[in-house]
């Protein structure tokens, strides 16, 4: 094989070494070995300085240049050893391109770099390349050495991702840029002690420039937007806010087949296996007839529901606020949403049930920041967290396919790089 295209073929300097030809020796495992040489040149000594060190002897290294799932190749360099005439201590220089005690080649080691950019896990990277997995990790750690946060967006999304490590909690908080879905960055707990650590950290200046602040009915969110982003304009995710009255109508539904409705009947049944049809839009429910093999009955889908409801009047109220609720999006001014808001949170006291008056009250509570989702911005777009959900979904799947993670630093520095650096080249 020609000496400079082999030297070229794994990224490293030819120069170094006897220019000779190259030929591969097949080991008894099937391996390819290729032997050469470090030149010897003039050399001064490292210790004291002096201009005249001969060669002493030779000594073999072996490093990994390239792995497939059939082949490895290795090459073996016959490394010079070097005395000083003047203090007799022995020295051997590191080759240009190869780190002192590597076993790897800077070939091998930029490819499994890249392969951290894809969702799989670690094990499955060391098994590709032939390496152990404390090796990957070791190469995974200094590549991630330093993973800085982006700068803060104008649209901020907050939002926390259940987490269970090295972290003291059971969540971490993940911040996304509402309008690209890069994440901005990772924090290891969310508890207030760390927020507030987190937040002043960051420079005035560059909390000024958030504009918007997107986030759930957490009480740490909404003091960090009080105290760190004065100025922004808050919104509540309306995921969040739909979530907590679809949970109210479910805990009813429950209530109301366990003492509203009759042993043995159809109505009781139908709650029971068919709950998600008193939590969706009435638009989805089906039109044709429910068939019940138990009861030899068939049935309008609308029909059965209602005479569901009829068993229970805060289930009917629930039911009715619910679909009310689902049809938001015909409010598109700050006025219209506030006034819709005003009207919701009267009916939900209006029924006296301490679930719904509950549900009223984490609304008023919370009203600005629904209202601020509920209406239209500039560009006719709602303001939401989804981009922020769609981030966890990639992170549950980076934590599933690496069967887990219990270093954060890890887990942070890897959704950096496949949610947000991968993209930036």
């Amino acid at each position: 094989m020609d000496f400079n295209i082999f030297f070229c073929r794994f990224g490293l300097d030819s120069h170094q070494f006897r220019n000779k030809t190259i030929e591969p020796v097949s080991a008894d495992n099937g391996n390819i070995i290729y032997e050469v040489e470090e030149q010897a040149k003039k050399r001064i000594c490292p210790y004291c300085q002096h201009e005249f060190m001969f060669v002493h002897d030779y000594n073999w290294v072996e490093i990994k240049l390239n792995s497939t799932i059939m082949v490895k190749e290795f090459l073996r360099i016959r490394k010079v050893r070097y005395k000083c005439k003047e203090c007799g201590k022995t020295h051997t220089f590191d080759l240009q391109g190869i780190d002192r005690n590597a076993t790897l080649s800077p070939y091998i080691e930029t490819a499994i770099k890249r392969e951290f950019l894809q969702i799989q896990s670690f094990k499955d990277i060391s098994l590709r390349y032939g390496i152990s997995l404390s090796q990957t990790l070791n190469i995974y750690d200094k590549y991630t050495k330093l993973t800085p946060k982006m700068p803060l967006p104008r649209y901020l999304c907050i939002d926390e991702k259940h987490f269970v490590g090295d972290n003291n909690g059971t969540y971490v908080v993940v911040l996304s840029d509402f309008f690209s879905g890069e994440v901005i960055d990772v924090i290891n707990n969310r508890q207030m002690p760390y927020l507030n650590e987190y937040f002043q950290s960051i420079s005035l200046q560059e909390r000024k420039n958030v504009e918007v602040f997107i986030s759930d009915m957490y009480d740490g969110y909404s003091t960090v937007k009080d105290r760190f982003f004065r100025k922004a304009l808050f919104v509540v995710d309306l995921f969040h806010v739909i979530k907590l009255l679809t949970e109210a109508v479910k805990r009813i539904r429950i209530r109301t087949y366990n003492q509203f409705a009759s042993e043995d009947t159809i109505e009781k049944h139908f709650m029971k296996a068919n709950w998600k049809v008193f939590l969706c839009n009435q638009s989805k429910i089906r039109k044709n007839l429910y068939h019940s093999a138990k009861y030899d009955v068939s049935i309008p889908y609308g029909e059965i529901i209602t005479n569901c409801l009829k068993l229970n009047q805060v289930f009917w109220d629930g039911y009715d606020l619910l679909q009310e609720l689902l049809h938001y999006d015909k409010y598109e001014s700050y006025a219209e949403a506030n006034d819709f808001m005003e009207h919701i949170i009267s009916k939900l006291r209006l029924t006296g049930d301490e679930l719904l008056n509950k549900v009223a009250d984490s609304y008023a509570k919370w009203k600005v920041g629904i209202v601020n989702g509920l209406a239209r911005n500039q560009t006719g777009r709602r303001y939401s967290n989804a981009i922020a959900e769609g981030n966890n979904s990639h992170i549950q799947r980076i934590i599933n396919v690496s069967y887990g993670y219990k270093s954060f630093r890890r887990l942070r520095s890897r959704i950096m790089l496949i949610r947000t650096y991968k993209n930036k080249g």
